[in-house]
């Protein structure tokens, strides 16, 4: 049974891939921000959870009408950033060159950084539109991308998103992967993206991220303390024309203390500490619908946040 409903989502998807694919730019955010109205309008489980975490993010600093328009305009952006990654499944690099037109600032940290020869983490969140991000830094072939994705439930579609994933160069891990394939990346020099703004069921690290514990992927502060990697952060920030500005950093930098767990745990709450510093200050071309705070402390006494 859910063979048959893989073969029709991989259908569904193949006709958007047909529709998609032969419009102009305009009509693809056009149509993205009209879906992203409809998903808005009628996802009553996701505008749930949206709201609970612009609770958690902003008490009551913003109006429950600012936060109805946040989710609003977030939905739409996720929408037209889903059907850009469909249309550059063609024309993949002029296309990815229109969807970013300028140069993204902070290259000189990248190199700069590069020159230390320890690779490169690129600290990372579901902001702006990543996919095409990514493969834009494929197309500077400036250094090998890979990137640490959850594998998709449809393997049909799993094979649509790899091969979008990597039309530009870049190798795709998953997320059970064996680490020596990242510390092999790293060894060489590539970069390696995580995103560390989604929730971790198993293994995570619990860190304030907008004032309440999260459990958050360690690894990055792991492999960073062992090998020296340096760590940048990289976002790409709509603009009202469904381009988008990319920026590399600042580097981060962390201290070594005699305690390599309190500096694993230190280290990790500075990343997140970055990533949610961006989404304060526009937290809109954030996916604000995921449940980031489902897994809680063992210890927590309180009610499940969802």
């Amino acid at each position: 049974m859910k063979s048959i409903r893989h073969y029709f989502e991989y259908i569904l998807v193949y006709l958007l891939l047909l529709l998609v694919r032969p419009l102009p730019h305009d009509g693809v955010v056009f149509l993205g921000r009209n879906l992203g109205s409809l998903v808005f309008h009628f996802s009553k489980r996701r505008k749930k959870s949206a709201l609970t975490n612009l609770n958690i993010m902003f008490s009551d600093s913003k109006s429950a009408e600012e936060k109805k328009r946040i989710i609003k305009k977030s939905f739409q952006i996720l929408a037209v950033s889903a059907l850009q990654s469909i249309w550059v499944t063609t024309k993949t690099e002029e296309r990815v060159r229109q969807l970013i037109p300028g140069e993204p600032t902070g290259l000189d940290t990248l190199r700069k950084c590069l020159e230390k020869q320890k690779g490169i983490f690129f600290l990372t969140a579901h902001y702006g539109n990543w996919e095409i991000m990514g493969l834009h830094h494929g197309l500077m072939r400036i250094c090998p991308l890979s990137s640490i994705v959850r594998k998709l439930d449809n393997p049909y579609l799993d094979k649509i998103v790899a091969e979008m994933r990597t039309a530009t160069g870049n190798k795709v891990f998953y997320r059970d992967d064996s680490l020596i394939k990242i510390v092999r990346e790293l060894k060489n020099n590539n970069s390696v993206a995580i995103m560390m703004d989604q929730n971790t069921a198993k293994g995570g690290l619990f860190v304030d991220f907008f004032g309440l514990k999260a459990a958050t992927p360690r690894a990055v502060a792991q492999l960073s303390y062992r090998m020296g990697t340096p760590v940048i952060p990289l976002f790409s920030y709509p603009t009202e024309t469904g381009t988008y500005n990319i920026e590399y950093g600042p580097e981060l930098i962390f201290e070594k203390s005699e305690n390599k767990e309190k500096d694993i745990l230190n280290w990790t709450q500075k990343m997140e500490t970055f990533i949610e510093s961006v989404i304060r200050e526009n937290p809109s071309p954030w996916m604000c619908g995921h449940r980031r705070w489902k897994t809680r402390p063992p210890d927590e006494k309180a009610p499940p946040v969802y």
